[in-house]
């Protein structure tokens, strides 16, 4: 690309004209981001509505709820729309910031998925500090200092020279802008090097902690030193959740490491499919707490029984002719 005859962020646009593989992708990022709004949303309703979740463990998970589906709607409104569409007639600011708030989105949502993690951790090996390390005002700390968190991390792409990031219609992913100008190096990666950090620290390190919590509850079983069956199920079934959740979100961030937002052809599958696979793994943790809790599924079917029910009940009316009812 010449930066002397085109415009900075020319490469985030549409062609002018759509081929079947940018419909296939739109659509899919699409798909994946109505499914997790949908079940984001159940999952935002049974935590409020189900006892067992008014817990930190029932807070931490409404709160990455909450932030993947802003990144769903960011993704249905943006992405999916550009890449279907492939126009070309707007300004490449708005894939960078489209590219800004994704990011951010994305490693919020992985600091939450760690701070899960910790949770299930002290849970089991500091039971006694539970309650005091995730009472409401800490929890309310943790946060902010979690969003401070990435507010450090994505500030370097518009610090370091030649690292600005943005959401390519054509190329279905993120991807490194070149400089802006002509001949001008790119000094560091920082995106390469932020997958890499992401990878060893906050996924391996979230594995790390899950299992060494399935490990002690695998102990606590052996030993018989548990006070109740039913809390101790509990506590299984909530590490369990966020121990699978953590495989999904390894290979997505694999999948971006490889990706290295890189416009090479030979990217070009890793891009797209780092980009799916990370849809994908939004929807699937919304679908978590359904599938690890038989009461989030009790539930739900007995929601939808009462609405079955009330609709039967309210069916239509049928009146006699006037005819007809006179002679009764």
């Amino acid at each position: 690309m010449s930066n002397g005859s085109q415009v900075f962020g020319q490469e985030l646009l549409g062609r002018n004209y759509v081929v079947t593989k940018d419909i296939v992708v739109g659509g899919s990022i699409a798909l994946f981001c109505l499914l997790q709004i949908l079940f984001g949303s159940a999952t935002i309703w049974i935590i409020y509505s189900v006892k067992i979740f008014h817990n930190a463990f029932g807070s931490i998970l409404v709160t990455r709820t909450i932030v993947d589906i802003c990144s769903s709607v960011l993704h249905i409104v943006y992405s999916s729309y550009v890449t279907i569409s492939q126009r070309s007639d707007y300004s490449p600011l708005l894939g960078i910031v489209a590219a800004w708030m994704g990011y951010s989105f994305a490693a919020m949502s992985c600091l939450m998925h760690v701070l899960l993690a910790v949770n299930r951790f002290v849970s089991v090996y500091l039971p006694i500090y539970y309650k005091l390390m995730f009472r409401r005002t800490n929890y309310f700390r943790i946060v902010a200092a979690a969003v401070l968190m990435v507010v450090v991390v994505m500030v370097p792409f518009k610090l370091i020279p030649c690292n600005t990031i943005g959401y390519s219609a054509v190329y279905y992913g993120y991807i490194m802008l070149d400089c802006r100008e002509p001949g001008q190096q790119r000094p560091f990666h920082y995106g390469r090097f932020l997958h890499i950090t992401c990878t060893v620290s906050l996924c391996l390190g979230a594995i790390l902690i899950d299992t060494a919590t399935i490990v002690k509850l695998v102990l606590l079983k052996k030993s018989k030193a548990v006070n109740s069956d039913s809390h101790f199920r509990m506590r299984v079934r909530f590490t369990m959740q966020s121990f699978c959740q953590n495989i999904p979100m390894f290979i997505e961030v694999i999948l971006l490491s490889f990706g290295d937002n890189s416009t090479d052809d030979s990217k070009a599958l890793l891009r797209t499919m780092s980009f799916i696979v990370t849809r994908f793994t939004d929807f699937i943790n919304s679908t978590a707490i359904i599938v690890f809790n038989p009461e989030a599924r009790k539930f739900v079917l007995k929601r939808i029984r009462q609405v079955a029910t009330n609709t039967s009940s309210t069916g239509p009316v049928h009146t006699l002719p006037s005819s007809s009812a006179n002679n009764l």
